[in-house]
């Protein structure tokens, strides 16, 4: 019983080994081998891809973009080597074979374009196609070169290199597909790398493409900046050119022509390093140009020879003056456009003429020479045309000044006889009226009879009149010393005490016009600097005047305020105001408002006096007033300098 218990064993055991071994060798051997095989083609892989990887750059040109290529394809056909590697590239429904990967024994004849389904089909479906017999299906051209490739079965991968690139196939070719599932995913990844890294390429070119044209415009701008300096420091020299003409002519001895002009010559001279500036005046009576004193470079003999009529059409100014256009030339000594005499007589060679005109009126060129050929530049010649246009407005300007002080010392001499006229003619009048004034007085008294009322009448109105031309004639002469050189006797004058005078002494007359006059008593003003007898008149006349234009039942208020630096004395109503179109000629002499010029008598004198003696104390007089409001008359004094000092 044991033993065959024992045999049973032996038997169990001996099955179950082969049993293991059996499926050891059918099952789990085939499977680690395929596993083994599995690693090692991701190794190979692995290697391959990084491999390839390193040495990848990114190409910034065409044949850069070959050259990877190129090492792609060795490396691929490096990992097969009995494969055939092939790329097409798409053209107008055909294909180009551009590269191509196989040891031959004798180089193959390649056709310039190929057709073939299959390509077409891989292309519009864009994945990668196996095609396990190709000799069949192919063209007549296409299956020679499959032929002389030894290419019976093929892997078709595309991929596009770049934007407006034609479309590439990367066609891997063998005798039998047999190593087809290991070189898929070589394909694939060869076709992906060259379509991103053609991507990349078509990137760099374009950033490297967009680069250069940013660089060609920053050097155009750099460039344009340079021109622009140049044109600003030149445009800098030509505003201080202008600035020293203008400094010149508005500075001491602005007035004189001839010592501006030279000295505007003078400052072109320097600026365009010139050797002769002149000006060549129109003589009208003459009909000639002529030049004008203060040339620079030209003496006054040298000047006294040159002058042109405007019939010798031969000379340049001539024709420059007629036809109001710029003229320059590199050497006027060889230049048939010049009268060369001219040229040679003040050693010039290089020459510009630019018109000196004044609006629509031309008076002149001017004439710039250097001794050197071909020296002058278009921007000299344009600065030379804004200096002329300066230099005519400056001209006239010389000539309106001449004219002005001549018309001037003419009015002054004349205002100076009017003067001494309305003095002489003053004091004469002054005899006979006081004459008349007596005799008047005295008829009216009944002195040398009784008088009826009629002849009383009119003897009262020969007495106002009188008074009336008594008062003309006063202001006048008052006047007439004003213009002159009268002499003020300036003394500490309180005039708190000068305007209470006053205001006693124009009370009854106020009364009479049915006038309120109020002078409320200021707080203590301090002392002015006056002439108490021509300030007491001011006080007067604004008293005065306010009475008189105010009407009947007004108010007339005087008032005297301390400034601290000025004492000032206003005269205010509330009467029918001055309306503002007025108000500007109140202090003009001989001007009266049209209000109460024909009701109120006046001589339009008043307000002229106040004005002048105010002034001539260092004062200021002004009036505020709106219509239906009333005036308001003020004048400042400045306090006593012993006032100021404290």
């Amino acid at each position: 019983m044991y033993g065959e218990l024992t045999g049973a064993a032996v038997l169990g055991a001996a099955g179950a080994f082969a049993a293991y071994w059996y499926l050891k060798f059918r099952e789990v051997l085939p499977r680690e081998s395929a596993l083994r095989s599995s690693r090692k083609a991701l190794a190979d892989f692995s290697a391959f891809a990084r491999e390839t990887a390193e040495r990848v750059y990114a190409p910034d040109q065409a044949e850069h973009y070959g050259d990877i290529t190129n090492f792609y394809l060795i490396k691929l056909h490096k990992a097969f080597p009995d494969a055939s590697i092939l790329l097409f590239e798409k053209g107008p429904g055909q294909w180009k074979l551009v590269n191509y990967l196989k040891h031959f024994n004798a180089e193959p004849k390649l056709l310039p374009s190929y057709k073939w389904e299959a390509l077409d089909r891989c292309s519009s479906e864009g994945e990668l196609l196996r095609l396990d017999e190709v000799r069949g299906p192919a063209s007549a051209e296409a299956a020679e070169l499959f032929s002389i490739f030894d290419i019976g079965a093929a892997l078709a991968c595309p991929f596009s290199p770049s934007a407006g690139s034609a479309e590439r196939i990367v066609l891997f070719g063998a005798p039998r597909p047999d190593s087809f599932d290991d070189a898929q995913p070589y394909v694939r990844f060869v076709a992906s790398q060259l379509g991103s890294i053609s991507r990349v390429f078509d990137k760099v070119f374009s950033l490297r493409k967009e680069t250069d044209h940013l660089k060609e415009e920053l050097n155009a701008v750099v460039k344009e900046l340079d021109v622009a300096g140049s044109r600003l420091i030149q445009r800098a020299r030509e505003r201080k050119a202008l600035y020293e003409v203008v400094t010149r002519v508005a500075g001491p001895g602005g007035g004189d022509a001839q010592g501006g002009c030279a000295a505007i010559l003078n400052i072109v001279a320097k600026m365009v390093e010139a050797d002769v500036v002149a000006c060549l005046l129109f003589d009208e009576a003459k009909g000639e140009l002529v030049v004008s004193p203060g040339a620079y470079g030209i003496s006054d003999s040298e000047r006294m020879f040159y002058s042109i009529p405007l019939s010798n059409h031969g000379s340049a100014s001539v024709r420059t003056f007629l036809s109001r256009k710029p003229f320059i030339t590199a050497d006027a000594q060889d230049d048939p456009d010049v009268l060369t005499q001219y040229a040679k007589l003040w050693e010039i060679h290089s020459l510009m003429i630019v018109p000196i005109s004044l609006h629509d009126r031309i008076i002149g060129v001017m004439r710039v020479g250097s001794k050197r050929k071909d020296f002058f530049t278009p921007d000299q010649l344009e600065f030379l045309s804004i200096i002329a246009d300066e230099l005519a407005i400056i001209i006239e300007m010389f000539t309106l000044y001449e004219n002005l002080s001549k018309t001037a010392n003419e009015l002054a001499q004349l205002n100076k006889i009017k003067d001494e006229f309305l003095a002489t003619v003053s004091h004469e009048l002054k005899t006979p009226l006081t004459t008349i004034k007596g005799f008047i007085s005295v008829i009216l008294s009944g002195e040398v009879g009784p008088l009826n009322e009629q002849q009383s009448h009119f003897l009262g109105i020969a007495d106002q009149s009188v008074n009336r031309l008594s008062s003309l004639i006063s202001n006048l002469l008052d006047l007439s010393r004003l213009n002159g050189k009268v002499e003020m006797e300036m003394q500490n004058v309180d005039m708190s005490e000068i305007v209470r005078n006053s205001v006693s002494m124009m009370t009854l007359k106020a009364r009479e016009n049915g006038v309120e006059l109020r002078y409320p008593p200021p707080k203590p003003l301090p002392p002015v600097q006056a002439d108490t007898r021509w300030i007491t008149q001011v006080v007067d006349n604004l008293i005065i005047n306010a009475i008189k234009y105010s009407g009947k039942g007004a108010l007339v208020s005087v008032s005297g305020v301390d400034k601290g630096e000025a004492v000032v004395i206003c005269v205010e109503d509330n009467g029918p105001g001055i309306p503002p179109e007025e108000q500007k000629l109140v202090f003009d002499k001989f001007y009266r408002g049209k209000a109460g010029a024909s009701q109120i008598s006046g001589t339009g004198l008043g307000l002229a006096i106040s004005k002048s003696v105010v002034e001539k104390h260092g004062g200021k007089i002004w009036l505020e007033s709106k219509p239906s409001s009333g005036c308001r008359f003020c004048f400042a004094l400045p306090v006593a300098k012993s006032r100021k000092e404290a």
